[in-house]
């Protein structure tokens, strides 16, 4: 099969004495997205900037004393593309879960106790904690490759928070899709 590559895979080999490099390469491949195949094996869909931050992973591996391949892949079996995708959506729809509890978290623990007036570092706090919740939200969907079900109860989770801004950061905007679409829109131009 041949044409242009649909996925990149990364195949490692780390030295067995130290668990640690291992550990930092599975958490820099969960930042990306990738999609677990072994313990030492792992795929993402193909697009330059992907691709390079695969290389720069191979390289610190090799660093470390191991091997690494990055491999453009043309094609997978249907059986195969189904399991990986099934993979990164459960991954993702864990990620969103996990948002939209303690999205939920922030909420009641809003709702319990009356708005601060005028304590200015109270206000500040709030915004910044909705702040965190929306950039926590926008990395998920960065590598959120397969549009994971949880997005749209995520996303609604968050932007229900915003009933508790309190105006001090100009940031704090809505997540929906239609919002994200817009202002990534607006940040291209």
């Amino acid at each position: 099969m041949s044409g242009p590559p649909e996925w990149v895979a990364l195949a490692w080999r780390l030295p067995a004495r130290s668990s640690t490099p291992r550990v930092t390469t599975w958490r820099n491949l969960q930042r990306l997205g990738a999609a677990r195949l072994t313990p030492g094996a792992a795929l993402l869909p193909f697009r330059e900037d992907l691709q390079e931050q695969l290389d720069w992973l191979a390289q610190d591996i090799e660093t470390q004393g191991g091997e690494a391949w990055v491999l453009p892949v043309t094609g997978l079996s249907e059986s195969e593309e189904r399991v990986v995708r099934e993979r990164m959506a459960a991954d993702r729809d864990e990620e969103y879960r996990v948002l939209e509890e303690d999205a939920l978290a922030f909420i009641a623990r809003r709702s319990t106790g009356p708005a601060p007036d005028d304590a200015f570092a109270a206000r500040l706090q709030i915004d910044k904690e909705l702040l965190a919740l929306q950039r926590r939200f926008r990395k998920i969907r960065a590598r959120d490759y397969v549009d994971a079900p949880g997005r749209g109860a995520a996303a609604q989770a968050v932007d229900r928070c915003l009933a508790f801004r309190q105006g001090i950061s100009p940031k704090v905007l809505p997540v929906t899709d239609a919002e994200v679409t817009a202002q990534q829109k607006e940040d291209d131009a």
